[in-house]
């Protein structure tokens, strides 16, 4: 509906919120066909999600084979159950070539246990699988029946590598011919891949550690910096960080409000106590402390302590009560050549300075 965010996240996986959608364009249908719409997904909590499934053709249909299926203008549901990664809708939808379709899609989570809780979905893809029933002169009842007994759709979109029953390869690979004019050559992408060769059915290549893609042209959710090595693996602190996900390109990842660094495994300047951070403890004389300990570093206006607590020793004062730390006057300041004291305290009854000489010296 009207209102409602549309966001996309470039190439890899999208992390979309709950209540926002994603769209999608599909402007290459070779045949008017019958489309089975999947959607691949990964929920980052451990409960259920919905899709809700607009699709809009941008110009007026003219395909025969399209006229009497006309797109319904409601939204299609499609469950997203957490245990699954892969969502089929069940009905299938009527494209034809020489038009662009947009394909609107909202996640929500109608049962969330926290409903002001920001949750997440990762969405990898929008898959169109053509309905083998629909494509002229391609099969004999026989093969239809095979097909659908051997749950050759369902196995066919599932990602990664997988074995396939003869009747369906069969299928599949006289559909894809049909399709594509022909065979279609594999497009592994050099870095990503280990070598130049893909499966004969699906054209997936061997991809290097942490890539994905059909091509092998995109970092696995949870790695970043695409190139030669294939993908870094991200390694977000699971206590330092809110996602698994890091930046693409720089692998920052997305820390918690005290925690800083690439993984989100230390506390923020002024912070210690790593994963419970929480600031250094100085009284105001100091920023920094141990990130371990929590020792105040560099206490100003001489004081001194592991939290700036008490004076340095050659003055006197209470730093805690806000009262500032004073040289000792014994007779001369600490920093001079004329000072002969340890410390010195300032008398509760008569306010006068006292001064703890040393050997051979004597206050009066």
């Amino acid at each position: 509906g009207a209102g409602r965010s549309v966001t996309w996240t470039g190439p890899g996986f999208a992390r979309v919120l709950s209540g926002a959608g994603l769209r999608f364009a599909i402007n290459n249908v070779p045949f008017a066909m019958d489309f089975d719409i999947t959607i691949r997904y990964e929920p980052e909590s451990l409960e259920d999600w919905l899709a809700s499934v607009a699709i809009q053709p941008a110009g007026i249909l003219s395909s025969q084979h399209c006229k009497n299926k006309g797109l319904s203008q409601e939204p299609h549901a499609l469950p997203l159950p957490a245990t699954k990664r892969i969502a089929l809708l069940q009905t299938p939808v009527c494209l034809e070539p020489g038009t662009e379709y947009s394909v609107d899609v909202y996640f929500s989570q109608p049962s969330a246990s926290d409903p002001k809780a920001k949750s997440f979905i990762l969405i990898d893809s929008l898959g169109l699988i053509p309905r083998i029933s629909s494509v002229e002169n391609l099969c004999s009842e026989k093969d239809l029946d095979e097909y659908q007994k051997y749950h050759c759709i369902e196995i066919a979109s599932e990602v990664g590598p997988h074995v396939l029953p003869e009747a369906c390869t069969r299928l599949i690979v006289s559909m894809s011919a049909r399709i594509h004019n022909g065979a279609v050559a594999c497009k592994c992408n050099p870095q990503g891949s280990l070598n130049a060769s893909c499966s004969k059915l699906g054209g997936q290549c061997q991809c290097k550690a942490n890539v994905v893609g059909r091509c092998c042209d995109t970092c696995s959710a949870g790695s970043y910096g695409f190139g030669f090595h294939g993908c870094y693996a991200c390694e977000c602190h699971p206590q330092g960080s809110l996602s698994t996900l890091c930046d693409q390109v720089t692998g920052q990842c997305s820390c918690r409000r005290e925690v800083d660094g690439q993984r989100c495994s230390r506390c923020l300047a002024g912070y210690f106590g790593f994963p419970h951070c929480r600031p250094c403890l100085c009284n105001g004389y100091a920023e920094l402390c141990d990130p371990v300990t929590g020792a105040c570093l560099n206490c100003r206006r001489f004081t001194a302590g592991s939290h700036c607590e008490r004076c340095l020793d050659g003055y006197y004062g209470n730093p805690l009560n806000g009262e500032p730390c004073r040289p000792c006057m014994c007779p001369g300041a600490p920093t001079s050549n004329r000072y002969f004291a340890h410390s010195c305290y300032q008398d509760s009854q008569s306010a006068q300075l006292v001064c703890n000489c040393l050997e051979g010296y004597s206050g009066t």
